[in-house]
């Protein structure tokens, strides 16, 4: 019996260890991220915080919201007309909030550990950054992903936080300034003129403007965000990777046809015009965890309409799946993290901030949650920052 505290303290710094590593390969390694994020789970259940869970759930009121959901998603499995395989695979997709509680539960009262866990993240989006020059450079080999390791969604989502976080650190630094800013240029020019990724280039645009409003008054914002419109017209003529992505965007818009456009635009908007149907087939509960492919076969059978497993929109994907519910559950979550921001500290406070806006914008046009990179960078790098700098009586306090 005496050696049991002794295990748990072992499994809690191992947990910590396992997501430190696990926040450094989320940027740019699958297996690697995946691996390590998932010893931490298994060091979180053998030091015992696993089973503090209840407590934790009554105290947080985002950990509640993310385990509900996560829970709406198991019921969801039992009445889900997917098979039983392709239900549970579609469940293992939304582990990251139970992550999200896990990290949070590891980290508490660990102000050291969570921003170890930070910087580590951080040097994973800057280890891909130097991947993608070199591949760009033909210093390293080029992979099937072009200028990149990872998916260019993938990719120029990780350019577009990295871009961020070096422009909190520009704000917030007084040695690093010029390794910040340099660090800021080449994630943006790694962006705008080689990763071909128009989800981050939105982003981008959205984290930037919220760092003015973060940091300047008003007046100093609109200012920013005119001479931020004034750049992205420059970018347009002087980058063919970003005017061409947009220039398709606008083409693939105007030529779309019902149910035959095979663009990447068009078959989009027949998914969401599929989503909507489902939804409202289904409305409250939805169709069942991972049921999107089954019942939009169902609908679609007499259709030219191209089918898939997700309509590459989180809101809508959720919403099919366990209905308004869910989809309630999952926007209440990040409502309430964005206002529980305000209640920590800076830097902190506009960190989460931007994990969030880019969450809900990144939403809007793929499934970031259900992605794997995407997924586990809202799920731990939103629960390492909610752990640090946090004021008495916050929403987000462990009490």
């Amino acid at each position: 019996m005496k050696k049991l505290p002794q295990v748990r303290n072992i499994s809690n710094t191992a947990g910590i260890f396992c997501i430190v590593l696990s926040c450094f390969f989320i940027p740019f390694s699958t297996s690697l991220m995946g691996a390590t994020a998932t010893l931490a789970a298994l060091f979180w259940i053998l030091s015992g915080n696993f089973f503090s869970l209840p407590q934790l759930m009554n105290k947080n009121v985002s950990v509640s919201l993310a385990i509900a959901l996560f829970l709406l998603l198991i019921v969801g499995v039992a009445y889900s007309p997917a098979s039983l395989n392709d239900a549970l695979a579609f469940l293992k997709k939304y582990r990251e909030l139970v992550y999200f509680a896990m990290v949070v539960s590891l980290f508490r009262d660990n102000e050291g550990a969570a921003r170890l866990a930070e910087d580590s993240f951080v040097a994973g989006c800057i280890v891909l950054l130097l991947i993608s020059y070199g591949i760009f450079f033909s210093i390293i080999p080029s992979e099937r992903f072009g200028h990149s390791v990872v998916y260019h969604i993938t990719h120029s989502l990780f350019m577009a936080v990295l871009a961020f976080w070096c422009l909190q650190r520009i704000f917030e630094s007084r040695q690093y300034v010029y390794l910040w800013l340099g660090l800021f240029v080449l994630a943006t020019i790694n962006l705008f003129y080689i990763a071909p990724g128009r989800t981050g280039m939105l982003i981008y645009i959205a984290l930037i403007i919220l760092t003015f409003c973060q940091r300047f008054s008003w007046k100093k914002s609109l200012a920013a965000i005119i001479l931020v419109a004034l750049v992205t017209g420059v970018t347009f003529f002087t980058s063919s990777n970003f005017s061409s992505r947009i220039s398709e965007a606008v083409d693939e818009m105007r030529s779309y046809q019902a149910e035959s456009s095979r663009t990447s635009l068009g078959m989009r908007f027949d998914w969401y015009r599929n989503s909507i149907d489902l939804i409202q087939q289904k409305p409250v509960f939805g169709h069942g965890t991972g049921s999107f492919r089954t019942v939009q076969e169902e609908l679609i059978k007499d259709s030219n309409t191209q089918s898939t497993d997700n309509p590459h929109n989180e809101y809508l994907l959720l919403a099919v799946q366990t209905g308004l519910v869910g989809l309630f559950l999952f926007i209440t979550l990040l409502f309430a993290q964005f206002i529980a921001s305000f209640e920590l500290q800076p830097p902190r406070k506009y960190l989460l901030q931007g994990v969030v806006v880019t969450m809900a914008v990144g939403c809007l046009m793929n499934s970031f949650l259900f992605d794997s990179h995407p997924g586990h960078f809202y799920g731990i790098i939103s629960a390492i920052l909610v752990t640090r700098s946090i004021k008495p009586n916050s929403l987000l306090s462990i009490r």
